[in-house]
């Protein structure tokens, strides 16, 4: 089985590290906003489901860390490459113009 995605395998590793229970860690999830059960943290955590955009933020602030820390080794070096390239610049944001 092809896994869902990327992240579970690191979520496992620092809730361990942590010594969190899976209830442990849905319940510090649902503090910051997101709805995941212990059930849903078991399938994130074994690849078997995708994760949202706001499920890796909740992770993120349960855990404390930046979110490229949530990512696999080789996706944070990667990030660090690409950080370091001389002709990467800050994404420019738009103005909205007013009315």
């Amino acid at each position: 089985m092809r896994r869902q995605n990327v992240i579970g395998l690191v979520v496992a590793k620092l809730r361990f590290e942590r010594k969190w229970t899976q209830e442990i860690l849905a319940a510090r999830v649902q503090c910051q906003g997101v709805d995941v059960s212990r059930d849903m943290l078991a399938n994130i955590e074994s690849g078997r489901t995708k994760v949202t955009d706001e499920q890796v933020v909740g992770l993120q602030r349960a855990f404390g860390v930046r979110i490229i820390l949530l990512f696999p080794k080789a996706v944070q070096e990667l990030d660090e490459k690409f950080a370091e390239r001389e002709n990467v610049r800050p994404l420019k944001r738009h103005r909205q113009r007013k009315p």
